[in-house]
């Protein structure tokens, strides 16, 4: 599986706090059949060169350990870009876009965000030669209120990802309940672990991925888990989708 949104980075955001329990992160991942990890610290709309500098720093030293380590697990660099009035600048940087490609990005907004302005945010961004990758859409209940806004948004370029941990429970019933509602609409395309830490918030993407395989077919749920975050990691062309009704 590949996992293109947590916070294994060490020493940067409320994720790892240092690299012991990267690793310990890691090996975690391992087990449950995570071969490939996109690192995505937190970022926003005035990071430049400095968070750049300090992020390729992380990565180096994190990557350095895992070769020496012969863990079997593939790293990347990304970022979760909180969105603001910068953020087109903010893309500009390398840490930006996953691997550094320059087309895929991890994007989110307070959750409180109305659909108008993500939607607005969505066609900017194609507008700029960006895919946004919109992070834990489960989050933003004002922009998943009904089908109609959820088919605008990925007609209009936005891949909807949901955490893994919204299907399982870790954020509460009330909010498991709307993750089951919303995978079950079939307009969830990746799933992701948001990792934080080894233990109530770690990589559970395979258990993630087995309830997402109750609601729509293990099928579907290991596009989500395997093929459509590997499309992103290697930033191959994104599929186009039939959204008739």
């Amino acid at each position: 599986m590949y996992d293109i949104h947590n916070h294994v980075l060490p020493g940067v955001d409320d994720g790892a706090s240092g690299m012991r329990q990267s690793l310990r992160m890691l090996e975690g991942a391992i087990h449950q059949g995570i071969t490939h990890v996109v690192c995505t610290p937190h970022a926003n709309d005035r990071s430049g060169p400095r968070a750049n500098e300090l992020f390729q720093e992380r990565f180096q030293e994190l990557k350095a350990e895992v070769t020496k380590l012969e863990l079997p697990i593939e790293i990347g660099l990304g970022s979760e870009i909180m969105f603001g009035a910068d953020i087109e600048q903010t893309l500009k940087q390398p840490f930006a876009t996953i691997n550094g490609h320059g087309r895929y990005f991890l994007l989110e907004f307070p959750t409180k965000t109305p659909f108008e302005i993500i939607h607005n945010v969505v066609r900017a961004s194609i507008r700029w030669g960006k895919r946004p990758v919109i992070a834990h859409h489960e989050r933003f209940t004002l922009a998943s209120q009904n089908e109609e806004q959820l088919r605008t948004l990925r007609a209009s370029g936005a891949i909807l990802t949901m955490d893994a941990g919204s299907l399982t429970g870790r954020f509460g019933k009330v909010m498991q309940k709307h993750a089951r509602a919303l995978m079950s609409s079939g307009h969830i395309e990746i799933l992701a672990s948001d990792a934080h830490d080894e233990a109530l918030q770690g990589f559970c993407l395979a258990e993630g991925r087995e309830e997402a395989a109750g609601l729509v077919g293990m099928v579907e749920a290991n596009k989500m888990a395997l093929d459509a975050p590997r499309r992103v990691w290697n930033n191959d062309d994104w599929p186009e989708v039939n959204l008739k009704q």
